[in-house]
């Protein structure tokens, strides 16, 4: 009887352990910190984020930044405070990684790594100016804007927000959502000896908002530039208008230089659309190829290519769904709308929920190109060189100014591919240009256009009024309000 019983609980043992060891590979557990980071405004302030954590027990600090001090890590709330140093007399740090460790029940470990920094600029604050894009210039810098309004200040019932795609790894970092407000950071950007350049590293990036249920309901532009294009303007018809494309890091003024032309293109935007596009890869549209864009995990972003129906064709599907570009459908005449053409999504009187503009800026409507045409300098020389120029000078009539806008091309109503070449037999054209305006011709809109023909200049183009399918993604040009 001993020697059965001394078997049964033997057994129990065995099971027992099996059920631990069975259960210890199966454990599930998480731990991550969103906005990756702890930013405070001067020493010996502290600050606070917000965890997200699954199957931990408890928490350790592995290592901290020396001068910084843990106040508080709240398993049930899922907040870590921090204080930042309030001297430097023994080589405290003003800003560097803090990582923590985390443990489950049965001992598994999940490790977490956050900046903590004493931010040496003062704050960007956007949020009492609402816009569906944002300019950000300045290096270590945090950027603040509100999540909870559009363009024209409708409220959003936003939960959280993510970077959707940036066109560099690292574009915009720390995105935090806290107390209302919404904010990122801009690192300062390095050359190849990792000597600080005092600058950004340019491009440009989307922020996404979800509500409760997770469902994508709005998303903002940010612009990440080197110039000021508030201030890097031109005059046009009594009109302050904005002397880079929107999206764009500067203005090539026509050199023949690869990356100048390619980083003066900018956006592209379908008309009455405020979601951005990214351009071509390259700046000869070489292969035709997408920019590149990647997710806050470093992965790569493709563009997505919809036909416009009843599902798709909405401003509602587009929304969703600001990575994807809506093709024309020809049952609505290549708008990227399939029910109707809805020509208050761009106006010409006010600035629209769905201008894509910066705040105090809206896009122009065609009136301000009237007076333009190509320079007669440009208009003359030989084509071959005027080609690599990738663009023209087009000059003010009125005053005799000339001002140099790319030829960055479309991209096509029909499938959405770049398009930068004219394939008419009869007038082959090497580039064109084309700008939306606010400006609408019955189921069309009306753009800016130029060209150059390789033929012979005198068919070189240039027209202030030309009609367009909506569903044609162009650069924009913005005017101040």
């Amino acid at each position: 009887m001993r020697q059965t019983l001394r078997n049964v609980t033997l057994l129990m043992s065995l099971v027992l352990m099996a059920l631990a060891t069975s259960c210890e590979k199966s454990e599930t557990s998480s731990f991550a910190v969103p906005s990756e980071s702890i930013l405070v405004r001067m020493p010996g302030e502290s600050g606070t984020t917000n965890f997200d954590s699954s199957n931990i027990a408890s928490i350790e600090v592995t290592s901290i930044p020396k001068g910084w001090v843990v106040n508080d890590i709240n398993l049930y709330e899922g907040t870590i405070t921090v204080t930042a140093p309030t001297s430097f007399d023994d080589e405290e740090m003003i800003d560097g990684d803090m990582v923590l460790t985390g443990y489950t029940p049965t001992g598994n470990t999940r490790k977490v790594t956050i900046f903590v920094a004493i931010l040496q600029n003062n704050d960007v604050d956007f949020t009492q100016s609402p816009a569906n894009c944002y300019i950000a210039s300045k290096p270590k810098t945090r950027y603040l804007f509100n999540p909870y309004v559009g363009g024209s200040s409708t409220p959003l019932a936003t939960e959280s927000i993510e970077i959707l795609w940036q066109t560099k790894r690292d574009l915009i970092k720390y995105l935090d959502l806290r107390d209302g407000k919404a904010s990122f950071y801009l690192e300062m950007a390095l050359n190849d000896d990792d000597e600080e350049l005092n600058e950004v590293y340019a491009g440009n990036a989307l922020i996404g908002a979800r509500n409760a249920e997770g469902e994508l309901i709005w998303s903002w532009h940010i612009w990440v530039t080197n110039s000021d294009p508030t201030t890097e303007v031109i005059t046009l018809n009594g009109k302050t208008l904005m002397n880079l494309n929107l999206g764009a890091d500067c203005n090539s003024n026509g050199e023949r230089d690869g990356d100048k032309i390619f980083n003066s293109y900018g956006m592209y935007y379908q008309w009455g659309n405020k979601t951005p596009l990214v351009g071509p890869f390259s700046w000869d549209f070489a292969g035709n190829e997408d920019d590149a864009m990647y997710d806050i995990e470093d992965e790569r972003v493709a563009l997505q290519y919809e036909t416009s129906s009843a599902t798709t064709g909405t401003l509602a599907w587009s929304t969703a769904n600001p990575v994807a570009i809506i093709k024309g459908n020809p049952d609505n005449d290549y708008d990227w709308l399939y029910a109707e053409h809805d020509n208050t999504l761009w106006s010409e009187s006010h600035k629209s929920e769905n201008d894509p503009c910066p705040a105090g800026w809206r896009i122009p409507d065609s009136s301000i190109y009237s007076t333009l045409t190509i320079s007669a300098t440009d208009d003359a020389i030989n084509w071959q060189e005027a080609q690599g120029m990738y663009g023209w000078h087009l000059e003010d009539t009125a005053t005799g100014n000339a001002y140099f806008f790319s030829a960055a091309g479309r991209r096509n109503y029909l499938d959405g591919r770049l398009d930068i070449v004219n394939t008419n037999p009869v007038r082959p054209v090497p580039w064109s240009g084309y700008y939306w305006t606010t400006t609408t011709e019955g189921n069309d809109a009306v753009a800016m256009y130029f060209n150059l023909n390789s033929t012979t200049r005198t068919w070189n183009g240039f027209d202030a009024h030309y009609p367009m399918h909506r569903a044609n993604a162009l650069p924009v040009r913005c005017v101040k309000e």
